[in-house]
């Protein structure tokens, strides 16, 4: 009977979802093993929070390269692919060690996500009950455990996390007390500075979203304006990552640029509706193979939207979840063979590269509406509780066969008994090569750098010698009868200084994509990645930013009280 109030007291709801929560999370991290580290971008994205750590160490936050990377020529990810929301997990691979951090971020990542959509699914349902479910749901969806492991794509697992939060703020905006706005730009900016692919589909959806409560904007203007307001102050959080990409983009053209996904490509990609409907039914199978997928957790449960009645729920929170079907419905058709890239305008987005992205905001849709519509169709207490429990044990075996998928392809790839992770030299030159300025050879680039080695060449007869590479500092003696031009064993990128016996020289890109300098006499030379300031306004700009919106919204609660 204790144990009946317990569950059935509206006020412990919250802290028996978040044992549960807690409960997955550690079952997930044990079953999967993440020790092993095999997922494709591991390699990747385990370089840049070494780099975020070696920051640290040497003092050069927030303007930094990862001076170790291809051979020690350096390679400068952070403008391109911002390291924002990596900072503290930086902090923490700085006081402890890189493992613990990344271990702790998919951890930490994996509650804030659940914590995050419970909020968002009771702000809009006032059902604990909902929450929950949808939360489960979402968190543990088979495409977002494809993203942590399989892939470790990291900026979609951050993006995953923080789309509750950009769709709360959506809500108070357009419907609820829209002097909450700042949640929206808050959401947004995590995600722009997470992953540019997923902020920009999630800008898209957002105007789609929008466009179903026109009429709201139209009967309150205010509402237009805060949703204008919340953009410009995103836009003044994320200067630390939007400025200083920009900048590189202007200094210089990089991989990225040359190589984008074409119409053509992405229709490669395309999935066979088949497969489509297969995977709808899938998560308690050792199927062959491991892909994106939907689940027949997510799926099923959409069915119980046919056993609710117009007139006896909540008509708006009905039309919310016939809205998010749909989308989540036509989204679905995008990553399908039916759908073609080829045609305009439908061209332009080639950028998402993989249709299957858009799984991200299916799963986030359909957990959604998945969890209303349980507690909406069935009332009694008896039965959400067995529906619970069954989701409960469901969400393990789904987790325990994606591993054991995810386990045997790492045995198959030959991943399983490597080193900590694949070698990072070699999987930048393969596959990390955006970020590389065009002039750098593609097809040459392993071969002219490894032959290459620490040289220095010289356009002039010169001496070169006591060559040396400390932490982040290139050094070397140069002996020359006349003005000279120096080519360093460091990949260009804007930012980099050099100096000559302590007097600055003008640094340039190389033919060969090189950093460049011009010498006029003997002496040591020096040259680091100092960083531009743009980069340091931007990093600046960025923590006022926050810091002035945290003292809005206290002010702001102060008058509440």
């Amino acid at each position: 009977m204790n144990l009946n109030r317990f569950v059935l007291n509206k006020k412990y709801h919250f802290w028996i979802f978040l044992f549960i929560l807690l409960l997955l999370s550690g079952i997930t991290s044990f079953i999967y093993d993440i020790d092993l580290s095999c997922g494709d971008d591991y390699a990747f994205h385990m370089s840049r929070l070494e780099a975020l750590i070696q920051s640290f160490n040497d003092g050069t936050f927030p303007s930094y390269i990862d001076c170790e990377a291809v051979y020690g020529y350096g390679y400068l990810v952070k403008p391109f692919y911002s390291d924002f929301v990596l900072i503290p997990y930086g902090i923490i691979g700085y006081l402890v060690n890189v493992d613990f951090a990344y271990q702790f971020f998919l951890f930490s990542m994996t509650v804030l996500c659940a914590v995050f959509m419970y909020n968002l699914v009771y702000k809009l349902s006032k059902s604990s009950y909902s929450a929950s479910i949808s939360s489960l749901l979402y968190t543990f969806s088979l495409y977002r455990l494809f993203d942590v492991y399989c892939r470790a794509a990291i900026g979609e697992v951050l993006s995953f996390t923080f789309l509750p939060l950009v769709f709360l703020g959506l809500y108070y905006v357009v419907y609820g007390d829209f002097k909450k706005w700042y949640i929206l730009a808050i959401g947004f900016s995590l995600v722009i500075m997470s992953h540019v692919i997923s902020s920009v589909l999630l800008f898209f959806t957002v105007i789609i979203i929008s466009l179903f409560y026109y009429k709201k904007f139209i009967e309150e203007p205010k509402r237009l304006y805060y949703l204008v307001l919340s953009g410009i102050v995103t836009l003044m959080i994320t200067v630390y990552y939007l400025l200083p990409f920009l900048e590189q983009l202007l200094s210089d053209t990089f991989y990225f640029q040359e190589s984008a996904f074409t119409p053509s490509m992405i229709n490669y990609f395309r999935l066979d509706i088949i497969e489509i409907l297969k995977s709808a039914t899938d998560g308690f199978t050792n199927r062959v193979g491991v892909g994106p997928k939907l689940g027949f957790l997510l799926v099923f449960p959409l069915f119980l939207r046919f056993f609710l009645k117009r007139n006896t729920t909540n008509k708006e929170l009905l039309k919310l979840l016939d809205i998010l079907l749909i989308v989540g419905i036509c989204y679905i058709f995008f990553t399908s063979k039916m759908m073609s890239y080829t045609i305009f305008p439908f061209t332009s987005l080639a950028f998402i590269q993989f249709p299957s992205r858009l799984f991200e905001f299916v799963a986030f849709f359909f957990s959604i509406v998945a969890g209303c519509c349980i507690n909406l169709v069935f009332r009694s207490y008896k039965y959400k509780l067995m529906i619970a429990v069954f989701i409960f044990i469901s969400l393990i075996i789904v987790v325990s066969k994606s591993a054991d998928i995810y386990i045997e392809r790492s045995r198959y790839i030959g991943r399983m008994d490597q080193a900590r992770y694949i070698d990072k030299y070699e999987h930048l030159f393969f596959l990390g090569m955006e970020y590389y300025p065009v002039k750098l050879e593609r097809s040459t680039i392993r071969q002219f750098i490894t032959t290459r080695g620490d040289s220095v060449s010289a356009k002039y007869s010169a001496i070169i010698n006591e060559f040396d590479r400390n932490k982040n500092i290139t050094s070397f003696n140069v002996h020359t009868e006349t003005e000279n031009v120096l080519e360093l064993p460091l990949i260009y990128y804007k930012g980099y200084t050099a100096s000559l016996n302590g007097k600055e020289l003008p640094v340039a890109e190389s033919a060969h994509g090189l950093v460049q300098v011009a010498v006029d006499r003997s002496g040591r030379v020096e040259a680091y990645y100092k960083g531009t300031f743009v980069q340091k306004m931007g990093f600046c700009i960025t923590i006022l930013s926050i810091f002035a919106l945290c003292v809005y919204i206290f002010l702001q609660k102060r008058r509440k009280v």
